[in-house]
């Protein structure tokens, strides 16, 4: 489409390029982009066809399907009516009948409790002495663990039920995203207690946190397309539409002087200016990166398609791992680097020899390096897991199921 104006395309050619992003992961034409822009039906087209990808992802194993059946779904997708936003599509029905098809099992998902200390743990976040973990509850509890046992819990409400998407650590305070009720929460983990609530308007996709000379700073990148500060400035990187809560998930990173944030619904990875927010630079690196981490000399970026890219400080990438699957989180400690995938699955990257190692779990949700070199992964209804740096288990805690 090289060389096309938004006039020049019809609805049908933008959406034939959207199941092209959506299915394969390729970078959409600014054009297209500048299209969606100003068409709202396209729009909710992009939105039900990313419902149908991500009920695909939570509730079908790992399978490549035919050619016929994904024309199937896409072709459901365009005959069902377009979704509100935070709710699954019925083209769900879709996805649940190609398991049946394929015959691929029942994929072991947990079920969700109401009143358990750790109902649903969806986000977990170190404080180098103890471990504070978010449920997708209705309740939205938080708990700390510590000991090896949950040492304090509390509600945090909410007019909706939680989903927590991200959480970040400044100082002694932990920093909770809910995307669905628009917020941040600012958590003293010891002891328990909410201290603020931040509003953040259309759900809140990645977070990062940073201290220095001039006091510590938590930067946002909102599901819409807004980076800001909690309380400060904002700027708006992208105009995107809103989106189902599963597929809430974006990565915000200060290294050095730039600020890291992945657009994963264009394929891009914005470089900005930590102060003034000013965009620096656009990097395609195409497919749907979703989670950044530093390493030395650079970042990890963590595509949902299933690579796993290092780019130097410029932006160039310099080397890919094909990981496979759907992973959404990353963790790295030392040279290791532990991404999950709800689907099941947990993969373990050396990153100097490439080496790859997978382990199934449940229901992964989210992963935090450790200081003793570990990592924490929330297994939703199970609980917590500790791994070693070889998806060894070297300690749990139960969840309700």
């Amino acid at each position: 489409m090289a060389g096309l104006t938004p006039d020049d395309l019809t609805h049908a050619q933008v959406q034939d390029e959207l199941e092209a992003h959506v299915g394969t992961g390729a970078a959409l034409p600014p054009a297209v982009m500048a299209h969606l822009a100003g068409c709202p039906a396209c729009r909710a087209h992009l939105e039900l066809l990313r419902d149908v990808a991500l009920a695909l992802l939570e509730d079908v194993p790992e399978v490549t399907p035919p050619p016929a059946m994904r024309m199937h779904v896409l072709d459901t997708a365009r005959k069902t009516p377009s979704p509100a936003r935070r709710w699954w599509p019925a083209a769900l029905g879709v996805a649940a009948a190609i398991s049946g098809v394929l015959a691929l099992g029942t994929l072991l998902t947990p079920s969700r409790g109401t009143a358990a200390t750790l109902p649903d743990p969806a986000v977990v976040v170190s404080t180098g002495t103890s471990l504070l973990i978010a449920s997708n509850d209705r309740a939205g509890t938080l708990s700390v663990v510590a000991g090896g046992r949950v040492s304090a819990s509390m509600s945090s409400g909410g007019r909706e039920a939680a989903w927590f998407t991200e959480g970040v650590r400044l100082g002694d305070r932990v920093f909770l995203a809910d995307a669905a009720n628009d917020r941040v929460l600012e958590i003293q983990p010891s002891p328990l207690t909410i201290l603020r609530t931040y509003s953040v308007p259309d759900g809140v996709a990645g977070l990062t946190a940073t201290s220095g000379p001039d006091g510590g700073r938590v930067y946002f990148k909102s599901v819409r397309g807004e980076v800001g500060t909690l309380g400060g400035a904002r700027i708006t990187i992208a105009t995107a539409p809103g989106m189902p809560l599963a597929d809430v998930m974006d990565g915000v990173l200060l290294v050095g002087d730039a600020l890291f944030v992945t657009h994963h619904l264009s394929g891009e990875i914005c470089v900005l200016d930590p102060r003034t927010l000013a965009v620096r630079r656009r990097v395609a690196v195409g497919g749907m990166p979703v989670a950044l981490e530093a390493v030395p000399g650079g970042i990890l970026a963590l595509d949902v398609t299933g690579r796993l890219l290092q780019l130097d400080l410029d932006g160039v990438v310099v080397q890919t791992w094909a990981v496979g699957g759907h992973p959404d989180k990353l963790g790295v400690n030392g040279d290791v680097a532990i991404m999950t995938d709800r689907g099941g699955t947990v993969t373990r990257v050396n990153l100097g020899t490439g080496q790859l190692e997978r382990a199934r779990m449940a229901h992964p949700m989210d992963v935090v390096s450790l200081p003793d070199g570990g990592f924490a992964v929330a297994e939703g209804g199970l609980g917590v897991r500790v791994l070693d740096t070889e998806l060894r288990t070297t300690a749990s805690i139960e969840g309700s199921r």
